[in-house]
């Protein structure tokens, strides 16, 4: 027999990512970083947080993680090994679309924003938070 699809809920998380990519996107900002696109999405692959050029001229391709409270765990603990190929693929499926030197200095930061006691969202940046194996690209 089928089961039945989950429930969608009332849509709270996806708020809750929406806000934490807010916060994140405006922490970048004031520190220098430049958007160049948010939400790139490559077909059923899925899609990049943000892809900024820091200070620096460095590419960074950063993926945001929103915890909802202190029993979420560590947001940044979330991007495991099969996340951090995904993003590979899909930032190399950015270069190729936007004819971007796959030369050109290029990183993978993540952010995990939670929230303090007293509502404001508190910031972890972590530049270089992977570096790429190869096992999440084309071979070309």
């Amino acid at each position: 027999p089928q089961t039945a699809p989950r429930p969608s809920g009332d849509g709270r998380h996806i708020a809750l990512g929406r806000s934490g990519e807010d916060s994140a996107l405006a922490w970048l900002l004031t520190r220098g970083h430049r958007l160049l696109e948010r939400n790139y999405r490559f077909g059923r692959h899925g899609e990049l947080d943000m892809v900024v050029e820091t200070p620096e001229g460095e590419l960074a391709f950063v993926e945001v993680k929103t915890g909802g409270g202190d029993t979420a765990g560590d947001p940044l603990g979330w991007i495991h090994g099969r996340k951090q190929h995904k993003i590979q693929r899909i930032a190399q499926a950015f270069c190729i679309e936007r004819g971007i030197d796959m030369n050109r200095p290029m990183r993978y930061d993540a952010i995990a924003v939670t929230t303090a006691a007293d509502g404001t969202p508190v910031i972890i940046h972590v530049p270089h938070a992977f570096l790429p194996d190869g096992k999440g690209y084309w071979r070309g």
